[in-house]
């Protein structure tokens, strides 16, 4: 009979006993062609059991054919496998852990002593770990061979194993590692050696504290750890920052000892000072000043070490540092005081008191000379160039639709207008990339498909002769007239109408250019260019497309007017300069649409929403505002299709939809802030919320409410790139004229209050840029007087605040705000409160 069908014939009858026989009888080509065969079936029409295991660890080569042949299966015949090594053991099986992880560790050191294998140092360590899951005693798993205590459990410390799991029948390394040292069954010393050895290779961070654990556990004498203190020292140069307390614990006790090495503690430790957790800092200082009470000598040397602490904006650390630099260091020292001096800007009000005699200048010429320095601006408005002709069209092309930026479609439709007449057959023969292009964003939404079917539409509208691609375009992109749908935004419908105006301009070849493109970043149209454009279809006798017309009108920067209405009274008509009336007559829109839409003014309300985790509900607090969609009649203008219209808006549609109306955008933050950011939960759409946030801040307009309450849920957001865009928004416009703190203030504090946003949030985001300015100084202060007194009761890390509002009275020289006070008054008796009130209430340089 063949291999195969002898195999085939165990395996399907499932003839277990005769599978060994089988095996044995095999010769090395057979072994190799059953291989074959196993690797032919299993995982196809064959699954898993004794018969195909077996059959594995007999025929395969070397371990990692074994670890393809038999993925997963775990239980092990031992009475086959025994009966088969009797005749023949595979050479790879003592470095095999897919194999041996399903065995027994007893029961492998039994086949060792019997010579089937010669186990992997790593296996062991693998093995021996994984023992305690067995249902043998610990002293059945340690005393059994020699070579456990010996060898194998030292194996533990060196290889990343699995001894930081927890077993259950209180079965625990660190319990079986303190008994074996208690009954000298093993070197204690070695042990405690081991142990920081282990955490040296730094294999995974339960690792590393598990052995660091099992350190404190043996309970080290002073004399063990002054032996191995360099070990010790080692593990401050450890990436895993957790590991720095619990050994800084460790040391403490014998700090003060004869034989311990302090300036190899001080190199080893000198970096911590950087580190900023504040737990670090805390306790390392309190060593370092453990080691000064018991030997001033090292003075010098720790207070320059301290230094780097002052960068951290924690009160408590500063001044703990202040204080150890004041009590041991040279103030005669003028080194001492020119390094001290770089981190003059850093320093807090209570430790710049402590240090004063340390400190070259006490007056603000840093502070007023950044106060001299140009504001820098988030973005300089740069002239937009007009595509200049139809080579630099065909160009440009392909990358309207394969980038998407807002304002290349602009550019792109105003270029065919221009030039439409001009584009010939062989013209149309050179776009086909871009036609490739559209055909490429089929399965776009919003304003990149409308403008690629609008592109399609073009296309066929020019050709004389069928072009492929084109036919192509057709199957996959409506008709241009059919390309609203049953659930399309409100706004795209006005976009729309736009399209189809400018393709009837192109139908009747009218060389007229688009009034709404943008002539300088990000979309500003400069009035004068308007006018001048409003001459060329004046001159032509054709009125503009409606929708394109006003988009420019929304468009147009609100500077130079007085000017720009004469130089529009000598160029236009009557007729013509009424168009223009939005512009000019500041009353316009007032008339028209309610102060809310205008001014972005809408109702808050907090409120309660559902979650549910599983099968659990969780009530998490909200703040939505008050704004709904209205119905609108056909003739409607832009500005109706737009406040209401948003939900289905994403990524660069929303930045032309900002961009459709920037002095009137408050409705799209509005409903931006009820979808993405109402709650501290359902925050996602990170990317696009930080796109969006840049893009209004490119504008460089004064901000409306709904600006304002985007802010404070957008520097509170989990994503920290939006929560940084954020802040830096903040920090530059807080010194703005048009930028006022205080409505800022009131939604932070109504967000801290309900429990919508954390302190700390808050306080790690601005207390960074405390000092930045003497303008900032003020407007921080002014920010922060209208957040306590919306905050109705005291909050977790409410300190902070507090401690950064008494930071910022001192450096504007200021009192405490009367409404402030009030609320001081009411938080008196909170314990964690009482010594910064009181600080605040008597001005008194205390320690926090």
């Amino acid at each position: 009979m063949l291999i195969e069908d002898e195999l085939k014939a165990i395996y399907l009858n499932y003839r277990i006993k005769d599978i060994v026989p089988f095996l044995i009888k095999l010769t090395p080509k057979e072994k190799k062609e059953t291989a074959v065969i196993l690797k032919k079936f299993l995982n196809k029409d064959w699954g898993h059991n004794h018969v195909s295991m077996l059959a594995a660890l007999a025929c395969s080569t070397h371990r990692d054919e074994y670890a393809k042949l038999s993925p997963g299966y775990y239980a092990v015949p031992i009475h086959l496998v025994e009966e088969l090594f009797e005749s023949y053991t595979p050479e790879w099986l003592g470095n095999s852990y897919p194999f041996l992880r399903n065995i027994d560790y007893l029961k492998v050191m039994e086949w060792q002593q019997k010579g089937y294998l010669i186990l992997d140092d790593e296996i062991a360590a693998h093995l021996l770990s994984e023992s305690l899951v067995s249902e043998h005693t610990a002293e059945e798993i340690l005393f059994t061979y020699p070579e456990t205590l010996d060898a194998h459990i030292w194996l533990l410390f060196k290889y990343n194993s699995n001894i930081t799991y927890h077993y259950k029948n209180d079965k625990n390394w660190k319990v079986f590692f303190k008994d074996l040292v208690q009954k000298n069954k093993i070197d204690r010393l070695k042990v405690l050696k081991s142990c920081l050895d282990a955490v040296s290779l730094n294999f995974s961070k339960d690792h590393n504290t598990w052995f660091l654990e099992l350190f404190s556990y043996l309970e080290p004498s002073p004399q063990e750890i002054l032996a191995l203190q360099d070990n010790l020292f080692s593990i401050f140069h450890a990436p895993q920052q957790s590991l720095i307390v619990p050994v800084l614990k460790i040391i403490s006790p014998v700090i003060t000892e004869p034989d311990f090495k302090t300036l190899g503690f001080l190199n080893a430790t000198a970096t911590l000072s950087s580190v900023q957790v504040k737990n670090i800092l805390n306790t390392w200082l309190q060593t370092v000043e453990k080691i000064l009470k018991n030997n001033k000598k090292y003075g010098e040397e720790i207070c320059r070490f301290v230094l780097p602490v002052f960068m951290s904006k924690d009160a408590s650390i500063q001044i703990k540092a202040a204080k150890i630099i004041a009590k041991y260091g040279d103030p005669g020292s003028e080194n001492y005081k020119n390094e001290l001096q770089a981190y003059a800007e850093s320093l807090l009000s209570d430790a710049k008191t402590e240090l004063e005699k340390f400190l070259i200048n006490h007056n603000n010429e840093a502070s007023e000379s950044v106060e001299t320095e140009e504001p820098t601006s988030w973005h300089i408005s740069q002239p937009i160039s007009p595509i200049e002709s139809i080579s630099d069209l065909i160009f440009f092309a392909p990358q309207v639709f394969s980038k998407n930026k807002p304002n290349d479609l602009d550019l792109f439709i105003d270029a065919l207008l221009r030039f439409n007449t001009e584009i010939s057959e062989e013209h149309l023969t050179q776009l086909e990339p871009a036609f490739k292009a559209i055909i490429k964003v089929k399965e776009s939404v919003g304003m990149h498909h409308l403008y690629a079917t609008f592109f399609m539409a073009y296309g066929l509208l020019k050709q004389k002769k069928g072009f492929p691609v084109l036919k192509e375009a057709k199957k996959v992109f409506p008709a241009l007239e059919n390309w609203i749908g049953k659930r399309t935004p409100l706004i795209f419908k006005a976009y729309h109408q736009f399209i189809l105006g400018v393709f009837d301009l192109l139908k009747q070849e009218k060389k007229l250019p688009l009034l709404s493109v943008a002539d300088h970043t990000p979309c500003w149209i400069d009035i004068r260019v308007l006018i001048d454009k409003l001459k060329i279809y004046q001159d032509q006798k054709e009125l503009p497309v409606p929708f394109d017309l006003q988009r420019a009108v929304l468009r147009v920067r609100k500077e130079n007017f007085e000017e720009a209405q004469k130089y529009a009274k000598k160029q236009l008509s009557e007729e013509y300069l009424q168009l223009l009336q939005p512009v000019f007559d500041p009353k316009y829109y007032r008339n028209i649409y309610e102060n809310s839409y205008l001014e972005g003014s809408f109702d808050r309300k907090l409120g309660i929403r559902k979650i549910y985790k599983g099968y659990v509900a969780e009530e998490i607090p909200e703040l939505t505002i008050t704004i709904e969609n209205k119905e609108i009649p056909g003739d409607a203008s832009l500005l109706d299709h737009l406040f209401n219209s948003y939900h289905g808006i994403y990524d660069q549609d929303l930045i032309r939809i900002l961009y459709t109306a920037p002095y009137f955008s408050g409705s799209v933050f509005a409903k931006k802030c009820n979808e993405t950011l109402s709650n501290a939960v359902y925050q996602y759409d990170s990317r696009t919320n930080t796109e969006f946030l840049d893009a209004w801040m490119k504008l460089d307009l004064p901000c409306q409410n709904m600006h304002y309450l985007f802010l404070s849920a957008a520097m509170f957001s989990k994503d920290k790139t939006f929560s940084g865009t954020a802040f830096e928004a903040i920090i530059h416009k807080i010194v703005s004229e048009d930028f006022d703190p205080g409505i800022l203030g009131i939604m932070i504090g109504e967000k801290i209050s309900h429990g919508l946003v954390t302190v700390k949030r808050l306080t790690d985001g601005l207390f960074g840029f405390i000092g930045l300015s003497a303008s900032h100084n003020h407007a921080f202060e002014k920010l922060l007087i209208p957040i306590l007194t919306a905050i109705d009761h005291p909050v977790f890390n409410l300190k902070k605040i507090l401690e950064m509002y008494y930071e910022l009275l001192h450096l504007n020289q200021s009192e405490v705000d009367g409404a402030v006070a009030a609320r001081l008054e009411e938080w008196k008796n909170e314990n964690n409160l009482k010594k910064i009130i009181i600080k605040l209430k008597t001005n008194e340089r205390k320690t926090l």
